[in-house]
């Protein structure tokens, strides 16, 4: 396999491997985790890009809602499963954000602190997978972010690094972003009127995510095994996504 950061997938403009970072002790190895936006209406190339490629499974973070109205073009094709967030904590009800101006990394805290049952279920099963995994929510930035985070976090990947891996979504979800201000595409089935902030993946958000869980439990390790992520899946998580760096 070539190691490449973003693939070029057909039908996909947001679809990244999480290979080739410094983590402690190694380096991140290529072809384990691919995050995206959501494979929706994926061209048939698509599908076979991400076969050969050897892509094992897919979990979609989106909700029923969101799944209903955009349904995945990998499910029956690919092992599927869905995790998604409970109570409608993925819309932007007031209810479900945060109080005081409006900042991602708000979002990100509040959804960890609130859902850790999902943090713990979606990373328990990227540990668990026997094959590399594709996981997604509706652009790819968000949820899938938190769950990115969690996983290079993990395995000692830098503050930094998980930053700017989370700010490419801006960059590379240009096209999506513009289908959503201008209507040509419709992500739920009701219509929506974006505020600026929806399409931003700012490094700040970030990185006081990041500094979120080392001020609050000493590190994001901890915080999964607080949740309930067993030591056995974050040393199967270890073995299987950190390789030997040159010496």
């Amino acid at each position: 396999m070539v190691p490449i950061r973003r693939l070029p997938v057909p039908g996909l403009s947001n679809c990244r491997d999480l290979g080739g970072y410094a983590a402690a002790d190694g380096v991140t190895r290529f072809g384990v985790f691919l995050r995206s936006e959501a494979p929706c209406g994926l061209p048939e190339a698509g599908g076979q890009y991400l076969r050969q490629w050897g892509l094992g499974e897919t979990i979609d973070l989106r909700g029923e809602a969101e799944i209903a109205w955009r349904p995945s073009a990998l499910e029956g094709v690919l092992p599927y499963r869905k995790i998604s967030l409970s109570g409608g904590a993925e819309t932007f009800e007031q209810k479900n954000l945060p109080q005081g101006p409006f900042s991602w990394d708000k979002v990100y805290i509040k959804r960890a602190r609130e859902h850790s049952d999902w943090v713990r279920d979606v990373v328990t099963a990227c540990c668990e997978a026997q094959t590399p995994v594709l996981y997604h929510c509706t652009t790819g930035k968000d949820r899938t972010g938190i769950i990115s985070c969690c996983l290079l976090g993990a395995v000692g990947v830098s503050r930094e690094d998980i930053a700017a891996d989370y700010c490419l979504s801006m960059v590379y979800l240009q096209e999506m972003f513009e289908g959503m201000r201008t209507g040509r595409l419709t992500i739920r089935k009701e219509p929506s009127d974006f505020e600026p902030y929806v399409f931003e993946t700012p490094f700040t958000a970030m990185a006081a995510f990041y500094d979120f869980f080392t001020e609050e439990y000493g590190g994001i390790p901890a915080y999964l095994r607080k949740i309930g992520v067993s030591d056995a899946a974050l040393a199967r998580l270890r073995e299987k996504f950190v390789e030997p760096a040159l010496s």
